[in-house]
């Protein structure tokens, strides 16, 4: 059961792909198993609290009895021989909610590492996809190129080849330029107002342009916090040249959405994970520290061990700086986009 995204305006799926099943069938089994799939993986607070793009594996994390005692597990997934499953969240906004499910056939045996290590990898890019598509008007994409799809939407895009250099700009974008805000042009290279905003958005250019598969959670809504106005965010597509590209400038890497931010006024994820390189698993770990969560209350949140959290929070301490919870709490507000 791959990707599943919905838009929280209308209603609609965005993204509904299903591999290995039916899918008017599982469409039909969301429906009808809805209360016992939520808690399958914990309950519906539980599920709030798992980080973004981090792999929860079930059995992990929700209690053996619980999974055994459930409906949907005893009626559907036992029969079919699934035993197990691992979750990915790929989106968890005011517009959107989306995840990915995979379940485990007995014959391939427990859920190894292995696999966790290939799904953290791919989680980033679905991410990626995921956001930026909901950007564009689709009827609009299928009726032009994406050239002129670019020029027509709202939100600003610059194209950018592999030193941050402005080589194309929408009209949207050439109107923020001019303005300095939220972005401007440093020696023909684009840049914020922050130094260190300016330092991440290039380190992830160059990261797109040199190897695009470890790009990572790198360059998805990079956070620009601007003291009078809304927050906003920008985007890092990199993009391939050849025949694909075909209408776009060639000299063009990356393309740079700055849009909205799309969530309510928190702390920034994207922020804490572009400035610090956190993990979603430690992203998740901050936060809870700092809304004041004991370490033994996270683990039962998160379904790990209290050693776990330990691990995780001692690296939080290590990428942030930060010697005790308190300075935790006072990085946390310099990072929440203003209400």
């Amino acid at each position: 059961m791959p990707p599943a995204v919905a838009s929280l305006t209308n209603m609609k799926a965005v993204v509904n792909a299903v591999s290995g099943s039916d899918l008017i069938q599982m469409t039909q089994n969301a429906i009808g198993y809805g209360p016992d799939i939520i808690e399958l993986w914990g309950g519906a607070e539980r599920i709030q609290h798992y980080p973004l793009g981090e792999p929860i594996v079930q059995s992990q994390a929700v209690r053996r009895e619980i999974i055994s005692g459930n409906r949907y597990y005893r009626e559907w997934a036992l029969p079919k021989g699934l035993f197990d499953a691992v979750a990915v969240g790929l989106v968890r906004d005011r517009t959107m909610v989306g995840n990915a499910i995979f379940s485990q056939h007995e014959s391939a045996g427990p859920i190894d590492d292995a696999q966790l290590r290939g799904l953290r990898l791919l989680a980033p890019h679905i991410r990626r996809a995921v956001t930026i598509s909901n950007l564009f008007d689709m009827a609009t994409v299928e009726a032009a190129t994406f050239s002129a799809t670019v020029e027509t939407l709202t939100v600003g895009v610059v194209l950018v080849d592999e030193d941050s250099k402005i080589v194309h700009a929408n009209a949207a974008a050439t109107a923020m330029l001019a303005d300095g805000d939220p972005v401007l042009m440093r020696h023909g290279r684009i840049a914020v107002q922050s130094a260190a905003t300016t330092t991440t958005l290039q380190s992830a250019i160059a990261q797109a342009a040199q190897d695009e598969a470890a790009l990572g959670q790198k360059g998805i809504g990079i956070p620009i916090l601007r003291p009078s106005s809304d927050p906003l965010v920008i985007h890092v597509l990199p993009l391939r040249r050849g025949h694909m590209r075909a209408g776009l400038i060639q000299r063009a890497a990356a393309a740079l959405f700055v849009a909205s931010a799309s969530g309510p006024p928190q702390m920034s994820h994207v922020a804490l994970n572009q400035l610090y390189d956190l993990t979603p698993a430690e992203i998740r770990i901050f936060e809870l520290i700092c809304e004041g969560h004991t370490r033994d209350a996270i683990s039962g949140l998160l379904g790990v061990s209290v050693a776990t959290v330990k691990s995780h929070l001692l690296h939080v301490f290590e990428k942030t700086g930060c010697r005790r919870q308190v300075d935790l709490v006072r990085l946390a507000k310099s990072l929440t986009f203003p209400v």
